[in-house]
């Protein structure tokens, strides 16, 4: 239910973006979003628990839209690799919340955990997003001439394209290269998050609290790759760790897995030591791809970055459903590291797509362009 509030997301808040501006999303769908979860410890009708989940996935995806397109209009003005320390903030909260949730689990509630998470989180969202209201984006200005724009880069309305559902698909469609890549380089974080405790508590046999701490240090690389991404490639071109994260993340995510789940039945303190060097690495080497693969796609494509974001979180959802159902099927079937071969062999495939961060693929003629029967009075794009 969760994928159905998030397909609606991405079909949809892409232009709203653009229409109303970055801070009127950002404030509704926090707003929204906190409220839903301040609710979902208190709820124990079934019906209600699967609305709520509808409400998430849409709000919480709108939220994430909302971010990434300020990021890449942002990033397109300073020239500065922004979204891989926009995704390392996430991924620090994110191993914040599981540090602070692993220390009061067994002190509090979890009405009173969440309760008291949500209500200061949500203050301090609204208090930090009107704060940046003088750098967000503003929605399509109408006071503005035919043809301008103003400081902020607003056109007005009849000058942009009308995006329609079916633009919103294309990635799945027309351009299933770059769809393709960035489902190789998400799903080691997808699957670490369905399966890194299963896997340490099942396969080698750790206990409840020591289960988390492969999650941590997960974390801990994604956080490490995506702050530091900036640096990287002041040393090497952005193609280079491309494959080198890919190549190197993917095969030591599988290499220590299977050395964990051998070392497993004699010797414990041997086999978590290799689960958390698997973890640890696999989080590395997928940290800052997905952030790059963005960049990638809004570079090729002349839709607006919101609803670039909406395509390639539609061809994710899609792509890492089937995915996922597979990866399930294997873990059912055989054990969890096996399982979790799947996605670590996707990421070493991609070390193979050649042309990733190629000066061709970022500034040759775009591959994904509006339709130019809805666009009144433009132009085909050129390169």
């Amino acid at each position: 239910m969760g994928a159905v509030g998030a397909l609606f997301a991405f079909l949809f808040v892409g232009q709203l973006v653009h229409r109303i501006g970055v801070i009127r999303v950002l404030i509704v769908n926090a707003t929204v979003m906190f409220v839903a979860m301040f609710c979902v410890p208190h709820v124990h009708n079934p019906l209600y628990f699967l609305c709520l989940n509808i409400i998430l996935g849409f709000t919480f995806n709108a939220y994430n839209i909302a971010l990434h397109d300020q990021a890449l209009n942002r990033q397109l003005l300073s020239g500065e690799r922004a979204l891989p320390r926009l995704h390392g903030a996430w991924s620090l909260g994110t191993l914040s919340a599981s540090t602070l949730a692993l220390a009061v689990t067994s002190q509090v509630s979890l009405a009173w955990h969440i309760d008291v998470m949500v209500s200061t989180l949500w203050l301090l969202t609204i208090l930090s997003s009107f704060r940046m209201r003088p750098y967000l984006m503003k929605g399509w200005s109408k006071d503005v001439g035919h043809g301008e724009s103003d400081a902020n880069g607003n056109v007005r309305n009849q000058d942009l394209p009308k995006i329609r559902i079916a633009d919103t698909l294309v990635l799945l469609t027309k351009d299933r290269f770059i769809s393709y890549a960035y489902v190789c380089a998400a799903l080691v974080e997808f699957s670490t998050n369905d399966w890194v405790t299963l896997s340490s508590h099942q396969e080698i046999k750790a206990s409840t609290t020591l289960s988390i701490v492969p999650y941590l240090l997960f974390l801990t690389g994604m956080v490490s790759g995506r702050l530091g991404f900036h640096k990287l490639i002041r040393i090497k071109p952005e193609a280079f760790w491309i494959r080198a994260a890919a190549l190197g993340g993917g095969s030591g995510f599988v290499i220590f897995l299977l050395l964990a789940k051998l070392a497993a039945d004699n010797n414990f303190v041997l086999a978590f030591t290799f689960e958390n060097l698997g973890f640890l690495i696999g989080g590395l080497g997928s940290s800052f791809l997905a952030g790059v693969l963005t960049q990638i796609a809004s570079t090729r494509s002349t839709f607006p970055p919101g609803v670039v974001v909406a395509q390639m979180g539609i061809a994710l959802s899609v792509m890492s459903l089937i995915t996922k159902v597979v990866v399930s099927l294997v873990a059912q079937t055989t054990c969890i590291t096996f399982g979790l071969m799947i996605p670590g062999l996707m990421l070493i495939a991609l070390s193979q797509f050649k042309s990733l961060g190629s000066q061709e693929l970022q500034s040759g003629e775009p591959a994904v362009q509006p339709d130019p029967s809805v666009l009144p009075g433009s132009a085909p794009a050129t390169s």
